[in-house]
């Protein structure tokens, strides 16, 4: 793992920018030394053509703060109509891409609502709009599971630190955007998506002999979200209404039924970074890392210190069952969610 202050990555990722990349080779993940590996999500940065440096800035000192072995953006990574012309979406995509590749740590993305909203008037898939984030160095969403409703299906085993077998795994789902049907606001994870979670989940069961303890991650929330925030208790913020889709699917029984996810997040709600317990898996949110997208409060108000941020996990190779997690914010203090009572005993 590199270890940069946030200020050089920051002169990194600017200076990256007068620069072309080059394609690196997709590095392997593995545990640490020390037992450990840590995950930062982010979500909704809701980039246009123009850029957003704060944006830039927090994303960057986030990385500084928490130095993360992997890094997932989950979902929203631009805003709904970034520009008239194909080249303002790539403008766009940019402006992440380059500020993660310059931090030189494995970074993936999935899809929210809006990153892909315009794609016909682009003239493009989603599968080409997909292909463009794997261009970028140390981008792992190659490889994903095409075929299926959802673009960027995968599955991301992260091995031990001996580089020799599996410990922990990532899932990866599309949660797609707007539903066409009248009365559901929201699409909705589909069938032929579950269906191909519950077949890789049990192929990795019989390859390696155990069920891989995981994280799951898309950008819209389950209806589940809204049932555990208004029946038991959660730690964070929540600032607003939960915003699911109406349609309940199943992925959440599928989940339950395979036992091997642990936990399910989530962005899309962006004044929304609690995290609870439901039916003994852990559900919750990462806040909102853009400066541009609501809650539309000056760039110095106070409550951007509660508000804007990302969720860190910390997984421990000797017990995988076992992680923590905070929410690290613009400030760069972090919540008290560290405490293991709460993430293992809580009802």
């Amino acid at each position: 793992m590199r270890i940069h202050t946030g200020l050089t990555l920051l002169l990194i990722a600017f200076a990256a920018a007068l620069a072309p990349f080059s394609q690196a080779a997709e590095p392997e993940l593995k545990f640490n030394t020390d037992g450990t590996f840590k995950i930062l999500a982010i979500s909704d940065t809701h980039y246009n053509a123009n850029g957003e440096p704060l944006t830039d800035e927090l994303i960057v000192n986030l990385i500084g703060l928490e130095q993360p072995d992997l890094i997932i953006v989950n979902g929203d990574m631009t805003t709904g109509n970034p520009g008239p012309e194909l080249a303002d979406l790539r403008k766009s995509i940019d402006h992440l891409g380059r500020v993660l590749a310059a931090a030189e740590i494995p970074w993936a993305v999935t899809f929210g609502n809006h990153d892909c909203e315009e794609l016909p008037k682009y003239g493009i898939t989603k599968a080409d709009h997909m292909g463009y984030y794997e261009a970028y160095p140390y981008n792992v969403n190659a490889g994903w599971q095409r075929g299926l409703s959802g673009v960027g299906e995968k599955n991301i085993l992260i091995l031990d630190s001996a580089g020799e077998k599996p410990v922990f795994n990532i899932w990866l789902l599309d949660s797609h955007g707007d539903s066409k049907i009248p009365g559901a606001r929201y699409d909705w994870i589909k069938i032929d998506q579950i269906s191909w979670y519950d077949r890789t989940s049990k192929a990795l069961e019989t390859r390696y002999g155990k069920k891989i303890p995981s994280l799951m991650f898309f950008h819209i929330p389950l209806p589940e979200i809204r049932e555990m925030a208004m029946t038991t208790k959660t730690i964070g913020m929540r600032q607003e209404p939960e915003c699911p889709s109406n349609i309940n699917s199943g992925m959440f029984a599928a989940v339950l039924h395979r036992g091997d996810v642990l936990g399910i997040f989530h962005g899309h709600d962006h004044q929304n970074n609690y995290v609870g317990k439901w039916k003994g898996i852990l559900m919750g949110y990462q806040g909102v890392a853009g400066f541009t997208p609501y809650p539309h409060v000056p760039k110095d108000d106070p409550s951007n210190d509660h508000v804007l941020g990302g969720r860190v996990f910390l997984l421990n190779e000797s017990e995988p069952e076992k992680f923590k997690t905070w929410m690290r914010f613009k400030g760069g203090h972090r919540n008290w969610e560290t405490e293991e009572y709460f993430m293992y005993n809580i009802k």
